[in-house]
């Protein structure tokens, strides 16, 4: 079994406000954004052990995976992850949509774009008809 890509300490180092209680959860969700990531990147470790691609990165995508999936949402405010959130008043309604609604462990673009392979620029080329 491969080892997770952050721990329950980068975790608080990364998060100081961590609940307590949501240690257990946390590291189990650790565990999950870890299989996740490396099941989507296959070739991760060997670039990791490759050197080209930093250990921190995977850990820094955990982190923010798990972060996004436990932090508590205040009743009055939108949640975090709101995907967009209209407010009204008198016959006026409010309401939003919500990017994360069951706490899901996700990948944002940015987080994706940590990962992935770089990709060698595209040139531009030409096609001559006849030859």
């Amino acid at each position: 079994m491969a080892a997770d890509y952050a721990s329950l300490a980068d975790l608080k180092e990364h998060w100081s406000a961590l609940p307590v209680e949501d240690e257990a959860e946390a590291q189990q969700k650790l565990h999950e954004a870890s299989v996740e990531v490396r099941g989507l990147y296959p070739d991760l470790d060997a670039r990791i052990s490759g050197g080209s691609l930093d250990s921190d990165v995977p850990k820094l995508v955990v982190c923010r995976m798990v972060k996004r999936a436990l932090e508590p949402r205040d009743e009055n405010a939108p949640p975090a992850g709101t995907e967009s959130f209209q407010v009204g008043a008198g016959p006026f309604t409010m309401g939003g949509k919500i990017a994360n609604p069951d706490d899901a462990l996700y990948l944002t673009a940015a987080d994706k774009r940590l990962l992935g392979r770089s990709r060698p620029k595209a040139k531009a080329w030409t096609i001559h008809p006849g030859g």
